[in-house]
């Protein structure tokens, strides 16, 4: 019995965890359609011909909402291209049936958002494929996929209207251009800004664009708001020179204003940048149809698809300095120790050898290692080894010259190159060390530091490999010494 009302209970408990699950999806469902009529009833009034605006945020949302929610969001957006055409045959007092226009929803909403959500999955795929976030190719990947989308959706959504009666055939050739460019730079520009939206009510969905978030990261909201308010101005007096002057060539001087956004593309975050394209085309779509520029609509149409895929464009310059930056470190650095590769070792050491022949400069070479490494690594275990090489390095580091240079050759053995010391001089440096060492504990341990050092100086016409050999028999010469010493030769 007690088993049978467990069962009950959790039956029930599962039942309502169901039905608030059922809830709020119902609600993100309800929000989603009222903000894609919202956007699209923002679209009409800046129409600069029959279904085809300056730009159409609802195909940004679209591809927003296929990207996070996937499929879930198909039953709603459907329900949306169906309201929108009875809408807009009330708007354009059209003469077609309920039945008509149900048609001519459907068909409009399957290219609308079968296109879009085509783009959206397979950028979806690339995300989770990705064992780490690739900026540069994910946003190429979101841009082609953007660009394809709103092709695909042009093309059906045009054939669709022409297939229900609602354009002609012959308009189809004048509607599918401008829709394309509507719809791809509805996309480009809002998508982005969407998803950072909607991935804060679903914060499980992979980072988009860097980390696109809410993060109060960058600039002070005063200097964004400073470079918001510059780009906004400038805008606005390219529109007015050209609606002034009425030379279609003046419009062009919209493509200068990539200059501005790149600057916001550089020192501000992501979500930033994508809201600072949403006012740029924004106040572009309004400009545009309150100031009689719609003859001029395809330029500016083009310079906001182009400033927004230079813009995210600008957001992997950095990512990838940073990733030259820790590729480089990783081939000049030992991963463990931090100092010197051995391959960038005997590169800077080739360097300071023709420095010092150049200059007739001494040089000398000091080749250590650990006393009884081996013992270390079995008694306390490899961690407690590489904590005692990670001391070595830190001490020997603190103690160098800024002039000399450390590396690591392999194992518990290290070499330091001394420019401008002579024999003598390094073999003080090298028993300065060496009593250094032996202060130091190794935690974990009842050890202290100890280690072997053969030091040479470079000879006339002697490579960096000849004196790291010679400097090895020193080395070794000390070993069988007893260890914990200096043997200069």
């Amino acid at each position: 019995m007690t088993d049978n009302n467990a069962t009950s209970n959790n039956k029930s408990e599962l039942s309502f965890y169901g039905r608030l699950f059922a809830t709020n999806e119902m609600a993100r469902s309800l929000l989603l359609g009222l903000a894609w009529l919202l956007l699209w009833r923002a679209s009409v009034l800046m129409e600069f011909a029959p279904h085809a605006s300056i730009w159409f945020p609802p195909a940004g949302l679209t591809f927003a909402a296929f990207l996070i929610m996937g499929i879930r969001a198909m039953p709603i957006l459907m329900l949306c291209s169906i309201i929108v055409t009875f809408w807009v045959d009330n708007l354009y007092a059209g003469d077609q049936s309920l039945l008509e226009l149900a048609w001519t929803g459907l068909l409009f909403g399957a290219a609308h958002c079968i296109s879009h959500y085509s783009g959206a999955t397979v950028l979806r795929s690339l995300m989770r494929r990705a064992i780490t976030q690739v900026l540069p190719q994910l946003i190429i990947g979101f841009l082609v996929l953007c660009t394809l989308s709103a092709l695909a959706a042009a093309l059906f959504g045009s054939q669709a209207l022409a297939l229900t009666g609602m354009i002609s055939q012959a308009e189809i050739g004048s509607i599918w251009l401008p829709w394309w460019i509507g719809d791809m730079a509805g996309a480009m520009v809002l998508a982005p800004l969407f998803i950072g939206v909607l991935s804060w009510r679903y914060p499980q969905i992979e980072a988009w664009l860097g980390g696109l978030n809410f993060d109060p990261i960058g600039s002070k909201r005063l200097n964004f708001c400073i470079k918001i308010g510059l780009l906004v101005f400038l805008a606005s007096l390219v529109m007015l020179l050209a609606a002034h002057f009425r030379y279609q060539e003046v419009a062009f001087a919209m493509f200068f204003l990539l200059i501005p956004q790149m600057w916001i593309a550089y020192s501000e975050t992501p979500f930033r940048l994508a809201l600072s394209l949403a006012v740029f085309s924004l106040v572009i779509a309004i400009g545009v149809a309150t100031l009689g520029l719609l003859d001029q609509a395809l330029v500016y149409q083009f310079a906001i698809s182009l400033i927004a895929a230079s813009a995210y464009f600008g957001l992997a310059v950095p990512v990838l300095i940073e990733q030259n930056r820790q590729l480089r470190n990783m081939a000049q650095r030992d991963g463990l120790t931090q100092v010197a590769s051995r391959e960038h070792f005997f590169d800077m050491a080739n360097e300071e050898l023709q420095r010092a022949i150049g200059y007739r400069h001494a040089l000398s070479l000091i080749l250590f290692d650990l006393d009884h490494f081996k013992q270390i690594n079995d008694q306390y275990g490899h961690t407690v080894g590489d904590q005692a090489l990670r001391l070595m390095a830190e001490a020997v580091s603190a103690e160098k010259r800024q002039a000399d240079v450390l590396g690591r050759f392999g194992g518990d053995e290290f070499m330091l190159l001394l420019p401008g010391n002579g024999l003598q001089r390094a073999s003080e440096t090298a028993e300065r060390i060496r009593q250094l060492l032996e202060s130091i504990h190794i935690q974990g341990t009842a050890n202290n530091l100890s280690a072997s050092f053969g030091v040479v100086e470079l000879q006339s016409g002697e490579s960096v490999m000849g004196a790291f050999e010679r400097a090895d028999v020193q080395l070794l010469e000390a070993k069988r010494s007893g260890r914990n010493r200096v043997q200069a030769g």
